[in-house]
């Protein structure tokens, strides 16, 4: 199973979008390969600006992809990633945008704890806090 990211899930539905024809590639490609998914933290930001967010689950699955819960064993690998950032953060002297676990750090730790790709064209966060998850990503990003 390939994991999705909300910039992906995005640009596939924005016939505006520079990545368009990309993501809906990646979305073709997986869902007749190994499966594609997108989880409850993808769907809540992918619903956040759409003109009908209660149709966002049904269009995701019209693309063929499966949807998926947050499963437990991500909690506590998105807290830590999230505790190294604030800590990062706190040494440059920046404040963080948020003292909650970020979108980013829940993905990335889903797609960790299941051993998933994750198809994003947001990569800078996972590649440093989840080194170990496989990226795909557009070409030059």
């Amino acid at each position: 199973m390939i994991l999705f990211d909300t910039s992906v899930l995005i640009d596939a539905r924005d016939p505006g979008s520079p990545w368009h024809d990309w993501a809906k590639d990646q979305i073709a490609t997986a869902v007749g390969g190994e499966g594609a998914a997108a989880n409850t933290i993808t769907i809540s930001e992918a619903s956040v600006r759409a003109v009908d967010p209660e149709a966002v689950p049904r269009l995701l699955e019209g693309f063929g992809m499966t949807l998926q819960n947050l499963p437990v064993s991500a909690a506590v690998p998105a807290a830590k990633t999230f505790r190294l950032y604030l800590d990062r953060l706190k040494k440059e002297s920046k404040k963080p945008d948020s003292k909650i676990p970020l979108p980013d750090f829940l993905i990335g730790a889903h797609a960790q704890a299941e051993g998933m790709h994750l198809v994003t064209r947001d990569p800078e966060r996972v590649r440093t806090y989840f080194p170990g998850v496989r990226l795909i990503t557009p070409p030059g990003v």
